[in-house]
């Protein structure tokens, strides 16, 4: 999931961070209960399924990048 946001964002042009966290302290003050997941801006996008670069564009195009 991590490689393909990374690439995703690149593909897309965005200058954001991506970051892959495993801190597990970390993922669980994102309320996350199932990994793999998928924070934007601090907000939990998806949970328990890994995405393909397709989904995440998706994502980010609904959130309006």
């Amino acid at each position: 999931q991590y490689e393909n946001a990374k690439k995703t964002v690149k593909a897309m042009g965005l200058s954001m961070e991506v970051e892959y966290i495993t801190d597990m302290q970390k993922v669980m003050e994102y309320g996350v209960m199932s990994v793999p997941a998928l924070v934007v801006n601090e907000k939990v996008v998806s949970m328990g399924k890994v995405l393909k670069s397709s989904d995440v564009e998706k994502l980010l195009h609904k959130l309006g990048f």
